[in-house]
């Protein structure tokens, strides 16, 4: 057989396998089919997506699963419940050639436990907390044992774990009664409360996020240095963001210039109809565009998966290879934003080592060098909003301010209709409307102007985002400088940096709820 390896450079959706070992020969084929019309569906679904299967390679549903996965091209991860040596004593010489032969064709091999010993439990754990799709191959009766088909499907279903459907394919034993339904496959839901009947629905928009993001970073080339691969797509994660904000901010600017303009063509009576048509069209079209391509969700998305990311790629470095970014990540969401948190654990399966790290240290400059470069970005940042909000302030007071003189101005020249100011005499005879116009539309549009900026200042959130990167700022100073009290003392450290990765996780979680809170709109003065 041969191996294919895990997808670093994009996301992964991890189909995980549970099953019964004592399974029939001839039920071999139909079951193997079952699975693959599973995992074609899946792929049909999410085209830009690619599939990873974890399988325990146990005698029966595993084995069989994992061949089809790799008929299929899709690349496969042994979960063993103990070492490998340990493991091999479970099989028979003629299944034994089947598991080495299947062993040397997996990506990536990951023992659970160093030794027999709950070895089934912590394999089942592993497999519920990283699956996003769990299939078991179960013929509905209790387990035999715990960590078995039925306790591993009950810990999907009942556990603390993010939306994922189980596909259960109704598998007979060798020694039991065969089911009237034998190899179909029923697919089943958890549910987060009672009477929950959105759970399909809901997981059927987190997997188009997940493929909306993998066709998004693909527009992000591969930097040509040889990287980290967390880090690698941290990076192009980032980039991704930036790209779309950019479009947000474009779109944003569109809708305030065109209520800028439908405003001004609602004080100047004497321009046409069709000028005022013309300026909500294009505004609604603008509204719609930005609306339908979901700009603004897809930019803080990604920002927030980029910071989930960043935080446990300086966990990993620092040794801290027991701590998942997504346990500590958005735990009070549901809905759409759980993707966020099954793409961090899918990352850090297949980008990160098989649990390890070597040579971690939080002495590393890596550890060093986040807090420092979060240190320099929250500097930077909190002056930069606080600058953009002063001068759109002073903006918006100035052209008050103008508005104000125009019409002090206009006063003084055009209500004394034989005035002289200076070389200049005003001629008697001059419109009515004129009059009136040269006395109220500077000031309102002076006064339009300035809500306008006021309008914008308020969707930006300039002052919020200020204070809220200063006190990110004295965060990352204060651990700066414990971490260099500290230096040398290794547990001292990770503890530092731990602390600290959660509460940069804490800080983004809020920044996506308010910005969510505050959608693209129309504009209106």
């Amino acid at each position: 057989m041969t191996a294919f390896s895990l997808p670093t450079d994009r996301l992964s959706l991890v189909v995980v396998v549970t099953g019964h070992r004592d399974v029939a020969d001839a039920d071999e084929a139909p079951l193997r089919n079952a699975f693959g019309g599973v995992l074609r569906e899946l792929s049909k679904t999410c085209p830009h997506t690619p599939l990873v299967v974890l399988s325990g390679l146990a005698v029966g549903a595993d084995s069989l699963a994992a061949e089809e996965a790799i008929a299929q091209n899709i690349p496969v991860i042994a979960c063993l419940p103990m070492p490998v040596a340990e493991y091999e004593q479970d099989f028979s010489p003629t299944e034994l050639t089947r598991f080495r032969s299947l062993l040397a064709a997996c990506a990536r091999v990951t023992v659970t436990s160093p030794e027999r010993e709950n070895g089934y439990v912590a394999t089942g754990l592993f497999i519920v907390h990283y699956s996003h799709v769990l299939v078991a191959f179960w013929d509905g009766t209790s387990s035999r044992g715990k960590g078995g088909t039925a306790d591993v499907l009950d810990m999907r279903m009942t556990g603390e774990t993010d939306l994922g459907p189980a596909y259960h394919i109704v598998t007979p034993r060798t020694n039991g009664p065969r089911p009237a339904d034998a190899c179909s496959v029923n697919r089943m839901y958890p549910r987060r409360f009672r009477h929950d009947v959105t759970s399909e629905a809901d997981f059927r928009v987190i997997l188009g996020r997940m493929d909306l993001y993998n066709t998004d970073l693909a527009q992000t080339p591969e930097s040509a240095s040889t990287v980290e691969a967390l880090k690698e797509l941290m990076d192009r994660t980032d980039a991704t963001a930036n790209r779309l904000q950019e479009r947000t901010n474009l779109f944003q600017m569109i809708l305030f210039a065109c209520a800028f303009l439908g405003a001004t063509i609602q004080i100047l009576s004497q321009l046409p109809s069709f000028v005022k048509i013309v300026g909500i069209v294009a505004a609604f079209v603008a509204y719609r565009i930005a609306r339908k391509n979901d700009y603004e969700n897809r930019y803080q998305d990604y920002r927030a998966l980029a910071e989930g990311l960043r935080v446990q790629h300086a966990w990993y470095c620092a040794g801290l290879i027991h701590d998942f970014a997504d346990r500590a990540y958005l735990r009070m969401q549901e809905g759409e934003l759980q993707w966020i948190r099954m793409a961090l654990r899918s990352f850090y399966l297949t980008c990160c080592d098989d649990r390890g790290c070597p040579d971690v240290s939080p002495d590393r400059p890596i550890g060093i060098d986040w807090v420092r470069s979060q240190w320099r970005y929250y500097h930077k940042a909190s002056r930069r909003e606080a600058g953009k909000n002063r001068l759109l302030g002073r903006t918006a007071g100035a052209a008050v301010g103008i508005g104000i003189a125009s019409t002090v101005v206009s006063v003084v020249l055009l209500l004394p209709q034989w005035a002289h100011v200076g070389f200049w005499t005003i001629q008697p005879g001059w419109p009515r409307e004129i009059l009136s116009e040269a006395l109220t539309v500077p000031l309102a549009m002076a006064a339009m102007l300035a809500a306008l900026i006021g309008h914008y200042i308020e969707k930006r959130n300039f002052t919020t985002n200020a204070r809220r990167y200063e006190r990110m700022f004295h965060v990352f100073d204060k651990a700066l400088r414990e971490l260099h009290a500290e230096k040398g003392k290794t547990t001292r450290a990770q503890e530092i940096l731990l602390a600290l990765g959660r509460a940069a996780l804490i800080e983004h979680a809020d920044w996506l709820i308010m910005r969510r809170d505050r959608p693209i709109g129309m504009v209106v003065v």
